[in-house]
């Protein structure tokens, strides 16, 4: 007989984000830039000026990392855990109303246009894994039981 342990990290369903091309290029263009910038500014030999630009690009890599990874969702026994870098919610259940597939522009832990919306009592939680089909009927299976 399995240990309860094991039995919960087998129940545990792990959906990445889906992350767009241009989503990618937003959050790194701004890195690349002032990295781009620095270069130049090394090249017109103001080194100074150049290390703060490369401090800049470190602020924003770092500033990036923390909201955006991981971007995941996890259907565990009794809850869906939402987690997009430092942020992190979670839904139990019986608090969902809806999930359907959506390509809204509004915010939410999502690195995708196609999104799935989940809908509770409260909020709308918007959504992007990989596999939206199999995370929705992953989710509905889950809702209920």
């Amino acid at each position: 007989m399995k240990s309860t342990s094991t039995r919960r990290r087998s129940d545990r369903k792990v959906h990445q984000s889906a992350i767009d091309w241009w989503v990618a290029v937003l959050l790194g263009a701004p890195i690349v830039g002032a990295v781009a910038v620095a270069a130049y500014l090394i090249a017109l030999d103001r080194p100074g000026d150049a290390s703060v630009m490369f401090l800049t690009a470190a602020g924003i890599l770092v500033v990036t990392a923390i909201f955006t990874v991981p971007c995941r969702y996890t259907l565990l026994t009794d809850t869906l855990s939402i987690r997009c870098g430092v942020v992190c919610y979670q839904v139990p259940y019986e608090t969902i109303r809806e999930v359907r597939k959506s390509a809204t522009l509004r915010s939410g832990p999502a690195l995708s246009l196609r999104r799935v919306v989940v809908k509770t009592d409260r909020r709308e939680h918007i959504l992007s894994p990989v596999d939206r089909d199999r995370f929705i009927e992953q989710l509905n299976a889950r809702i209920a039981s």
